[in-house]
């Protein structure tokens, strides 16, 4: 054992040896910090600068694998500033880098370059001229933040300032500090043609699909972070999740995965601010490194270390639907210097409606025996949603985060049924959720994390309902409360011949310990409907993985992990490649392929073996044997002048599982039970552009084609073998309303021809959602008036195989309106947080 600690720590040793690289994010830090911060790191070269001299050039960059030198004059950039590498004089085994500003000069004109929307345009050219003839004395660049600084003894200067596709702008400064310049968009015609400037907000960066959130958001605004992943082209909102190239995205903040079931994960993103999100990196394949597998988005956002500010942002509203709901919060973020702690409360109290309607011949014997109901939910409840979180920035690249996230709830709701069945059920839980997480990141690649969750959701139902000669008044006791820990390790190596090496394993282990007891009018336990479980579940699993940039054109990224599912009656080993290749063809053109896979594991209480009666006519059967599902995904996705993007992809499902309906023939009863199906595959091709009207309209359009292919040998006594090509059309409009005022009317249609899944014939759908949002000119206030669901669209299904005839239609998300106002303190920037997994959690 001893031998192997040895050899473990003589190859770190060994690894550190090799030619360092450099990975940071900087967002306005002074050149000063950055530079004495990079000298601590590296034990390669001396730093020689004058602390007072650069500490008003500040930048905002992110440097990926870059030598010393290479990253310094990253961080220069367009400055006035000159670095030379010489050798050391005290330590021979050092090379000295001296970074200097040569023009030696007491003042300094700086400030910041922004837009209409007021963020930053970057590389914006700043001359400035002699006020007396205008003659150019000296000039400079905006950096990526839009800020400048030039030094330059004469005062008063007459400033020019230019970008492609603004208005020119003269400006006088006659003080140091220019504060904000803000440029208008030109439109410029030139023989009857309308030439414009388009910003451009993506590109391929380290394998991936990069885009720039903050340009985004200036064509295609949003108010929180969910809003702002749809705007992304391609990124569609199904209403359940969010796919891209038709397949479903698993969200990544900060390179933390994020298992959130959907609509909790629509819940956390919702509260988040836009202004939150630096860039989004859409990866195809994900790289194992991040511990989920298949289509993924790795949120990035700003990091504050460094920093001393205090910030924040208030929230509330008011949402409409058959009845209304009131809404209110607020974020805060104190830095100061290494520390940052981040603090967040969210309360909502109001009333939901929802509604499902069935509709049957059902198949007794040899007889069909007509069926219909409405079922009308109204569910009263308060939510209190609370985060406090603590980040300590060590040294570079070296950080210890602790957070703690908590969620109470309760809940009563009330389902009246009426038609041929009637039946009223009344039912009250409540929800509790802990959960803390630690995070390190050590300096030379090593990152450790442990999490802790303990969730519980305890619920009584009761049941008074009748069909024809059949009475059901039954009692329901029930909880579910689940224990979670997760360990994870990953280590990243930089090794020569830029190649990278990365690799580490995960451990999960897990408590399910819940109940359900049901008590019939005699208040007898009801067999089939009583059980319970205790049973612990263990995932292991470790990874290797390789990624190598080929020049500035090909990135390649390879990884295979071995994991073991472990539960009561399923002991599994499973293996897992992954790959990615992209190619940048040219500035403009980019060429992705990708292969991965994962496997997908049923909720804990779909796994218990028993039957939840939700009406007099519908059960809700657990299935214990229902076992985990593996999934294939292979994409190729070219993007063509950064507006075009074609997918064609292929997704395969061995053990695909979805809860189905079947009507049984010896009694009067659908059950909705999960299983197993043979197989679920996909094959489709997706199309997405961008476009604009002139200054008033821009927007993106997006189709899909969508072939299914879904077979089960063993749905009860109906086996089948189905296909069905679908077409799905999405997009954004925003239209901006007032030239002089930030007021924006946006429109976000889903469209889907008919589909199948399982049994299912699903009728075409079709959503559409608009809203208008004003902002103060300072981006201080923020008043949003929404509609969804404005046609009051709903799912509906039918089922008619064989001897089944059921349909079902589904009003999920019932028309609603809502007014939200926003007011920020500061210049706020949400703090990224790490979300809770619940997405196996909940009946």
């Amino acid at each position: 054992m001893n031998k192997i600690i040895s050899m473990l720590v003589c190859y770190l040793v060994f690894t550190g040896m090799q030619a360092q690289k450099i990975t940071r994010e900087y967002n306005n830090v002074s050149l000063s910090e950055a530079l004495r911060q990079l000298n601590e790191q590296t034990d390669e070269y001396t730093i020689s600068f004058l602390y007072n001299e650069l500490e008003d050039f500040r930048i905002t960059t992110s440097v990926h694998r870059k030598t010393v030198p290479d990253a310094i004059r990253q961080m220069i950039g367009f400055y006035p500033i000159r670095m030379t590498v010489e050798p050391g004089i005290a330590n021979p085994s050092q090379q000295e880098i001296i970074v200097e500003c040569p023009q030696k000069t007491a003042l300094r004109y700086k400030g910041t370059v922004i837009d209409e929307q007021g963020q930053p345009v970057a590389y914006a050219n700043i001359a400035l001229l002699s006020p007396q003839d205008s003659t150019l004395i000296t000039g400079g660049v905006s950096n990526e933040s839009g800020l400048f600084v030039i030094p330059c003894e004469q005062q008063p200067v007459l400033a020019r300032i230019s970008f492609v596709g603004y208005k020119t702008k003269f400006v006088m400064f006659d003080s140091r500090n220019a504060r904000n310049i803000r440029l208008k968009p030109e439109t410029i015609m030139l023989n009857g043609v309308k030439v414009t400037g388009d910003r451009i907000f993506s590109k391929a960066e380290n394998g991936h699909l990069t885009y720039n959130m903050p340009i985004l958001l200036e064509v295609y605004p949003a108010d929180n972070a969910y809003e702002a992943l749809t705007r992304i082209p391609g990124v569609i909102d199904t209403g359940e999740n969010l796919t891209f190239c038709g397949q479903a995205v698993t969200l990544i903040i900060n390179g933390k995965a994020t298992t959130l079931s959907a609509d909790k994960v629509v819940e956390r993103l919702k509260s988040m601010p836009a202004a939150m999100l630096a860039k989004a990196e859409v990866m195809p394949s994900a790289p194992a490194k991040y511990h989920v597998r298949g289509m993924a988005i790795n949120i990035v956002t700003k990091d504050f270390a460094g920093t001393n500010q205090f910030s924040g942002q208030l929230k509330g509203g008011w949402q409409q639907n058959k009845y209304g709901t009131g809404y209110a919060g607020g974020s805060f973020i104190y830095n100061h210097n290494k520390l940052g702690l981040d603090m967040s409360y969210t309360f909502t109290d109001g009333a939901n409606y929802g509604q499902v309607e069935h509709e049957a011949n059902h198949p007794l014997g040899d007889k069909r025996i007509a069926y219909e109901d409405k079922t009308r939910n109204r569910s009263d409840g308060i939510d209190h949603e609370y985060r406090i979180g603590m980040d300590y920035a060590i040294a570079d690249d070296h950080r210890l985060c602790l957070a703690y996230t908590g969620q109470w709830n309760s809940t009563r709701s009330t389902n009246t049924t009426t038609g041929t069945a009637q039946s009223t059920q009344h039912s009250r839980e409540h929800t509790y959720l802990h959960n803390v997480d630690v995070n390190y990141a050590a300096p030379f690649g090593l990152q450790l994390g442990v999490s802790y969750t303990n969730y519980q959701e305890p619920r009584t139902q009761s049941l008074e309902g009748e069909l024809y000669d059949i009475n059901r008044n039954l009692l329901v006791d029930s909880r579910q409360k689940v224990s979670k820990w997760l360990f994870t390790a990953d280590q990243t190596h930089a090794l020569p011949n830029d190649w990278e090496l990365n690799y580490g394993a995960k451990a999960q282990f897990t408590n399910n310990n819940s109940y359900q007891t049901t008590l019939d009018q005699n208040q007898q336990p009801m067999p089939d409907a009583t059980s319970s479980v205790d049973y612990d579940e263990r995932i292991l699993n470790a990874y290797a993985g390789l990624s190598k940039q080929i020049g500035k054109s090909l990135s390649l990224d390879a990884s295979l992990t071995m994991e073991q599912y472990h539960a009561t009656k399923w002991n599994e080993w499973r293996v897992y490649p992954q790959f990615n290749a992209m190619w940048n063809i040219n500035p403009k053109n980019m060429l992705n392929l990708s292969f991965s896979s994962e496997a997908v594991y049923p909720s804990y209480w779909s796994t218990m073996s028993s039957i939840y009666y939700a009406s007099a006519y519908t059960e809700i059967w657990g299935n214990p044997d229902l076992k985990p599902m593996s999934k294939y995904e292979v994409n190729l996705m070219w993007q063509l002048n950064h507006k075009y993007t074609f997918t064609a992809f292929a997704e395969f499902e061995p053990d695909y599982f979805v809860q189905l309906p079947y009507q049984t023939s010896d009694r009067m009863a659908v059950i909705m039970k999960e299983t197993n199906f043979d197989y679920s595959n996909y094959y489709g091709l997706q199309a997405s552009a961008q476009f604009h009207v002139g200054q008033w309209l821009n927007g993106t359009v997006n189709a899909t084609g969508l072939y299914r292919h879904d077979k089960s040998s063993n749905f009860f006594d109906l086996p089948f073998d189905r296909t069905r090509l679908s077409a799905i059309l999405g997009g954004t409009a925003v239209a901006k309303l007032s030239q002089r005022h930030s007021i924006q009317f946006i429109l976000n249609p889903f469209f889907q021809s008919k589909a199948i899944q399982g049994v299912y014939d699903i009728s075409p759908l079709f959503y559409l959602n608009a809203s208008l949002r004003w902002t103060s000119d300072n981006g201080k206030w923020s008043v949003i008036a929404k509609s969804n669901n404005i046609f009051n669209c709903y799912a509906n299904t039918r089922s008619t195989v064989a001897n089944q005839d059921y349909a079902m239609r589904v009003w999920m998300n019932y028309a609603s309106a809502s007014l939200t106002a926003i007011y920020r303190i500061g210049n706020f920037k949400e703090k990224k947080k790490k979300e809770v997994d619940t997405s196996r959690m909940g009946y």
